[in-house]
């Protein structure tokens, strides 16, 4: 049980750590580039994901329960 704490802990800074990467780019477009409003919305995407898959459990919708 604690191997699977430490590997969901490791998962959840590498989330955080990336998440801190894309808004820091996030800002980068928004102060230099002018109606950059699509680049915008592909980054706020890029960042919805890792938060859906890792801690929405959205894969887990789709797979088969485990003992049915």
């Amino acid at each position: 049980m604690e191997e699977s704490k430490k590997k969901a802990f490791n998962t959840g800074i590498l989330v955080l750590v990336a998440l801190a990467i894309l808004t820091g780019i996030e800002f980068f477009i928004a102060i230099s580039l002018p109606n950059a409003i699509i680049l915008l919305f592909i980054a706020a995407l890029l960042k919805a994901a890792p938060i859906m898959q890792v801690f929405m459990h959205m894969s887990s919708l789709w797979s088969e329960e485990e003992g049915h």
